[in-house]
């Protein structure tokens, strides 16, 4: 593993198959050797030279066929904020979108090499001691995002302002927050001085989806992985969440998943 500033970069082992990172984003090079990837609970067959972008605190496990062949990385929200984003007319509230979705894009042979070899150019650098080589790390980086934007929709586009992905990006964070305190979308919009109306506007704008939902997938992805991945009780789990009643709560749960907490517990 090799490591610099808030910037990490390495290959896959196929004697691990948890990759999960609790605090930073991830993008994931898969070229070939992969058998099966899991995100959160959703498991699915990779395709070649697909390339993933992933929020933080989601699980993500991969499964392999063959020595795997491709490479990690990972990077704080303030290391993209300051050395990438800043430069860039990036809307991360496309290519990091939701809690559930998962962006990918499936790249062309020509365009893995390159992206390959982008990796390992950046692999070189942060193990050198060369003279501002976070400049050119960033700037490796910011190439690497470039060779994604036409497949992946990240560029800012005219109907899309600079605000509105700005106040998505707030409202995701506060959610991330404050999911367990309010599932209001009323609050939210309090806290950003904006009104309801106008929140959804542009949730619904830059996303595609309502404020609404985007809380919804947060509770539900939480009350997932609280259910399968620890001994506590539903009433505990439910009142963690912010639900005041746990028959709401699993009334809630049953409505969006299918099944009812304790029927889900034991899948």
């Amino acid at each position: 593993m090799i490591n610099t500033d808030n910037i990490e970069l390495r290959k896959f082992n196929k004697d691990i198959a948890d990759y999960s990172d609790p605090q930073n984003y991830t993008i994931l090079w898969l070229k070939a050797g992969f058998k099966k990837i899991q995100i959160d609970f959703d498991k699915f067959a990779p395709s070649t030279n697909s390339i993933y972008f992933i929020n933080p605190k989601r699980k993500i496990c991969l499964f392999f066929d063959a020595n795997p062949e491709g490479w990690i990385l990972r990077f704080s929200n303030e290391y993209f904020k300051t050395h990438i984003r800043g430069n860039l007319m990036i809307k991360d509230a496309d290519i990091f979108a939701s809690i559930s979705k998962n962006p990918k894009i499936i790249l062309s042979p020509k365009i893995g090499n390159r992206i390959h070899s982008i990796a390992e150019m950046i692999d070189e650098l942060i193990g050198s001691e060369i003279p501002n080589k976070e400049t050119a790390i960033a700037s490796l980086f910011r190439t690497l995002i470039i060779y994604c934007d036409s497949k992946c929709n990240i560029r800012l586009s005219k109907e899309k302002n600079i605000n509105d992905v700005q106040i998505v990006k707030a409202f995701k964070d506060m959610v991330a927050q404050y999911y367990t305190n309010t599932h209001r979308v009323s609050e939210y919009a309090e806290m950003l001085n904006i009104s309801s109306k106008y929140l959804t506007q542009v949730v619904k704008n830059v996303l595609g989806v309502t404020p609404k939902s985007v809380i919804q997938e947060q509770l539900i992805i939480q009350a997932r992985g609280e259910l399968k991945f620890t001994n506590k009780s539903i009433k505990e789990i439910a009142f963690n969440l912010g639900f005041t009643d746990p028959f709401h709560f699993s009334n809630y749960f049953k409505k969006k998943i299918g099944t009812s907490p304790s029927e889900y517990r034991t899948l």
